[in-house]
């Protein structure tokens, strides 16, 4: 020992110095990692990051005082005031956990007390097992024996890891509930997006309302960008949210350029610590800070998580929502455990999202094809239409000249008395399945007698089907036993229309038969069409209702698919039966009405 004039000090051996360098190299290391970590910080991120690693790489600096007490074993008499500066560097420590969140100090009390209550039990556990073995040894055999001790430390060691497990899950479970709460709220959402929705609006409703009841928010709300009016629509809200669904915030604005500028989350409370503390913003920036909490006080929200989606199906990285949260019920801040959970909630967001998007883009792309192939088929058919409209439209004109002069002939009245009512009854059927076939509306399912769905389709087509020497055979029910379907009549009537166009054209030049079989039974109407044409390929087949599939040279590949779809709409199926040389058949089954 040496003695001093405030006492005595340790004495040391020659090694000292050298851990003293290693000591101090790894004090100056960490140093410079932390000065590091706070340069790198982007300047107009959010500020708690950032001031948590400045109060420990404060609490470090202070602490470099402390080397006074080395000084005594290098024969300087400084007094080792060194203890009075770590209650400094504790007090940095705790200002920084209390303020600025450094830890999640509840977290860190929690797992200490309850890891040191898990090894405490499993070590009374393990002794109490050794004690009271040897004492019924003693006790039956009037001897001890270090047998004993060892048998039942191995007993233990192999109960020991599943009983620890069992323990640790209740421990975790009770001290620890709001994560496994987190869990559950995970598994819910996962499993109510399981299935992806083209309804954004149905969609947007599943993560506030879980959020608002598990977490006990006063508001939680979500906004969805709309591509048309690039704006960011509030779709769906609970709690005092609620009165805000409809608002919208432009893509340009300060809150949304800030998220993409980010990637990450914006915690309200840690701008408006920034505005009133940070000495080095610029007005500017000040100006900017302002902003952005006017909007998430709009908003009602306390914490925003984004949703970015950097799928090559958006072109470039696109802000797709915003998950608002207003302040909890507790009034306790957002932890880490939350922002860590809320993470993951909006990385599964994204990836639903994109999937309600590009469900709802090809629902409507798919109500433009319907509309453009019908327009492509009407195209083909207009010569037909209007040769077929003519022949009437020339009887009628010649009744109109001659009606004045010949009406009181006996014989040409009974012509026109004969053949009128015929004529006009012709151009109807072809008028009214023009009609069907282009109206464009929502599916409108109702008791529909496919037999007249069929003969408007015949009228339509009928100059193709004579030009192309096509022979249509019939065979439906008697008149007293009509075939109704639940169908939408202007639905159906485009695939009656693109199969016996198809058929025509695979007959050819040379032309054939056509065969069209409507038959019922107590569920279904079955409607066959079949020609004579060549027939279809074995390893073709498997493709004709994929899109964009067709063996024509002019054909588009959608006309077959587009049918099966309208199929499936009516609850329906459609399936194709063909043998090479010997023609193709389509059967079509309807819910019989």
């Amino acid at each position: 020992m040496n003695s001093y004039f405030w006492g005595y000090y340790p004495s040391v051996s020659f090694l000292y110095p050298f851990w003293v360098a290693f000591y101090g190299g790894m004090f100056v290391w960490t140093v410079l990692i932390l000065y590091a970590a706070y340069v790198n910080q982007q300047t107009n991120e959010s500020s708690a990051h950032k001031q948590q690693i400045k109060y420990v790489l404060f609490a470090f600096l202070i602490a470099s005082f402390s080397c006074v007490d080395y000084l005594q074993n290098f024969n300087l008499e400084v007094y080792p005031f060194g203890y009075i500066i770590a209650l400094f560097v504790i007090f940095v420590i705790v200002y920084a956990i209390l303020r600025h969140r450094l830890l999640d100090i509840e977290i860190v009390i929690k797992k200490t007390v309850a890891y040191s209550l898990l090894t405490a039990g499993m070590t009374g556990i393990f002794l109490s097992v050794i004690v009271v073995s040897d004492y019924l040894f003693r006790t039956i055999y009037g001897q001890g024996s270090v047998w004993v001790g060892i048998l039942a430390a191995f007993v233990v060691a192999l109960v020991f890891q599943p009983l620890r497990d069992v323990i640790q899950l209740g421990i975790d479970r009770f001290f620890f509930r709001t994560r496994y709460e987190y869990q559950d709220i995970i598994n819910k959402y996962s499993h109510a997006l399981a299935r992806p929705m083209a309804d954004l609006d149905r969609f947007a409703r599943i993560a506030p309302y879980l959020l608002w009841k598990s977490i006990k928010l006063s508001g939680a709300s979500l906004l969805v960008l709309d591509r048309v009016t690039k704006k960011y629509v509030l779709r769906a809200g609970e709690g005092t949210a609620k009165e805000l669904i409809g608002q919208a915030i432009a893509e340009d604005s300060p809150l949304i350029q800030e998220l993409m500028h980010r990637y990450k989350e914006i915690d309200r409370d840690e701008l408006t610590y920034r505005l009133h503390h940070d000495k080095g913003l610029t007005e500017q920036e000040k100006m900017w800070l302002e902003r952005i909490i006017a909007e998430l006080n709009v908003l009602k929200a306390a914490l925003v998580i984004p949703s970015i989606s950097e799928s090559e199906y958006f072109n470039k990285p696109t802000l797709l929502a915003l998950l608002c949260l207003g302040p909890k019920m507790s009034e306790e801040p957002f932890s880490r455990e939350d922002i860590g959970f809320l993470d993951t909630l909006g990385n599964q967001a994204t990836i639903s999202i994109e999937y309600a998007f590009i469900l709802e883009e090809l629902k409507k792309n798919q109500e433009q094809v319907i509309k453009s192939e019908k327009l492509a088929t009407l195209g083909t058919t207009t010569a037909g239409i209007a040769h077929e409209l003519k022949n009437p439209l020339t009887y009628l004109q010649t009744i109109a000249q001659v009606m004045e002069s010949g009406w009181d002939n006996k014989a040409f009245k009974e012509s026109v008395i004969k053949m009128l009512p015929a004529e006009v009854e012709r151009m109807k059927l072809i008028i009214d399945g023009l009609s069907d076939f282009s109206k464009q509306h929502d599916l409108r399912l109702e008791p529909t007698e496919i037999t007249a769905v069929i003969e408007k389709t015949l009228a339509v087509l009928a100059y193709d089907l004579r030009k192309n020497n096509v022979f249509v055979k019939k065979n439906y029910p008697p008149e007293n036993d009509k075939a109704l379907a639940i169908a939408d009549k202007y639905r159906i009537v485009q695939v009656f229309m693109n199969i016996i166009a198809n058929a025509a054209q695979a007959m050819g030049k040379t032309g054939g038969d056509l065969s069209i079989t409507v038959r019922q039974d107590e569920t279904e109407v079955k409607i066959s069409i079949s020609d004579t044409g060549p027939g279809i390929p074995p390893e073709q087949i498997k493709k004709v209702f994929d899109p964009f599939f067709t063996t024509k040279e002019t054909g588009t590949g959608l006309g077959l698919s587009i049918t099966k779809r309208i199929v499936d709409e009516h609850h329906g199926s459609l399936y194709v039966d063909s043998h090479v040389g010997e023609g193709t058949t389509f059967t079509i089954c309807l819910p019989r009405a």
